[in-house]
């Protein structure tokens, strides 16, 4: 489904740029060249149906082309964040059963280790200047899959209670259905151009950037790699903010997809910076709250009001606010997109009235069928075509949803959301923790910085110094603690439950921090 998609906009427009990286520009044509190149090169390794191939790649038109050509082969894409360690690239790899890993140049040595670990054989595929991509088109050859594949075709983790990400498997149709409502709702045409500066690999930048422009015949802008010695590296947004704006200006974007972190970092624009912004008429976020402090910094500094979008690594996007005037309704993700259903349900799964609050409960064909080997939980939260997020919300009498809370504990930090019991459970691990509870704190800037706090083995022997490079071992360095606290015992409920809310201290640590 999702290759007709492309090959039904490839004749509508076969030498409109599909993808712009710096300097390069990739026509529709050239991109499905490409693809087809990749996938044909995939089948000398014997990749077929249902096998699974894992994207170890930055934001880059690799990207897009490796998913596509996966995508072509009815194989199934595992996208993975590129900054993680090698711990836990392994467990995602070994979990979904991967037959290949592609990646670049930054990635290759890491994928190598992680596969010379595993007992079975893993093809290691480096895309870089050796890899013979082509500008050479040729456009009487179309192959087009002449049957519907109704298998998997994306794999992504989501995190939960247990700590331990799950594995989320999607299908051609769940991805085709979730762009087809995202689309009919925002009314995204071949006149857009996307910006892409939140991560591929993630439900936000694959669905709401990605597959959103090309199944609609736009253009996907990707904020390319910043470059140290011929090495591309990791830099903090606000060190990107000039380079976005000027790529907003001269590019013409229309859509902006981002998260709080990024549009508070725009917002603090110095006054003195002349930027054009006109042909911007949607700027949307997703993965966290928008404050009203960011929403109002935002309006003000560039006139265009920033909408909250509400949506799961499970079905996609679900609801987005497109009220014309924000003034009263900036905090509610909007209604469902077209083709979804939300309610509001009480404990004992009845539906509730309007301004009660109770668990957000999704109907969706964009939905996933539940979580690879996980009988208990599916049980649990996937009901009779149903998918109980956990999430707490409420509608208003226009059917507006409102998030009010969670289930699920979060720490959203630089951009990143993180599960603290992923971080505890590592921590965990240390010959010296006897009990290790993660908090998030709130930062001097937008978002929340990571606090360890831990009951060591034995007083006076366990460190700060060795907690920090245990972590840096074992986790990206966006979730490594920015602060570890060392306490006699974890302050707990009569009942044993662990009081998080005590943990997280005043204004002044924040400053200290």
């Amino acid at each position: 489904m999702l290759e007709k998609s492309l090959i039904e906009v490839i004749k509508k427009y076969p030498d409109k740029t599909a993808i712009a990286y710096d300097t390069l520009r990739i026509s529709y044509q050239e991109f499905y060249a490409n693809i087809t190149h990749l996938s044909n090169y995939l089948s000398t390794f014997s990749i077929d149906r249902g096998d699974c191939i894992a994207l170890n790649l930055p934001n880059s038109p690799e990207f897009a082309i490796a998913f596509y050509a996966t995508a072509k082969l009815n194989a199934i894409v595992l996208p993975i964040n590129p900054l993680l360690k090698e711990e836990e690239l392994s467990h995602y790899i070994i979990d979904s059963n991967t037959r290949a890993i592609i990646t670049n140049s930054n990635g290759a040595d890491i994928s190598h280790k992680i596969i010379s670990k595993i007992d079975k054989r893993i093809e290691l595929i480096v895309l870089d200047d050796t890899y013979p991509f082509t500008k050479e088109v040729d456009k009487s050859i179309i192959t087009e899959s002449t049957s519907i594949f109704k298998g998997d075709v994306l794999y992504q983790y989501s995190s939960g209670s247990t700590g331990r990400p799950k594995r989320v498997c999607r299908t051609q149709n769940n991805l085709y259905q979730e762009v087809i409502n995202f689309t009919e709702t925002t009314n995204i045409s071949p006149e857009d151009n996307i910006l892409c500066i939140v991560p591929l690999y993630h439900a936000h930048g694959l669905g709401n950037c990605l597959l959103a422009t090309i199944h609609n015949g736009a253009t996907l802008v990707i904020l390319e790699q910043v470059s140290h010695q011929g090495k591309a590296i990791e830099v903090p947004f606000v060190f990107r903010r000039s380079r976005v704006l000027e790529l907003i200006e001269k590019e013409k974007i229309t859509i902006l997809p981002a998260v709080p972190y990024i549009f508070n970092t725009l917002a603090e624009t110095p006054d003195d910076t002349q930027v054009d912004v006109s042909t911007l008429k949607l700027c949307f976020s997703a993965g966290n709250f928008l404050s009203k402090e960011i929403f109002d910094k935002f309006i003000q500094r560039f006139g265009i009001p920033p909408r909250q979008l509400y949506g799961c690594t499970e079905a996609g996007s679900i609801a987005i606010n497109l009220d014309e005037d924000l003034k009263n309704t900036y905090n509610s993700v909007g209604c469902p997109l077209k083709n979804i259903d939300i309610k509001i349900i009480d404990d004992a799964g009845k539906e509730l009235p309007i301004g009660s609050i109770g668990e957000i409960v999704i109907k969706s064909q964009a939905l996933t069928r539940g979580y690879h080997n996980q009988l208990e939980v599916n049980q649990q939260v996937f009901k009779d075509g149903s998918f109980f997020t956990g999430d707490l919300g409420k509608k208003d009498e226009f059917g507006r949803v409102y998030i009010t809370g969670r289930t699920q504990i979060f720490i959203d930090t630089g951009g990143h959301k993180v599960d603290p019991l992923e971080i505890e459970n590592i921590l965990l691990t240390h010959s010296q923790v006897k009990e290790a509870v993660v908090v998030g704190i709130k930062g001097l800037y937008a978002g929340e910085i990571i606090k360890a706090v831990i009951v060591p083995q034995n007083q006076g022997i366990c460190e700060e110094k060795d907690i920090l490079s245990y972590c840096k071992d074992k986790l990206a360095d966006f979730k490594v603690p920015k602060i570890i606290e060392f306490r006699d015992e974890i302050p707990k409920s009569p009942l044993g439950k662990i009081l998080r809310k005590s943990l997280i201290d005043n204004l002044s640590e924040t400053i200290k921090s």
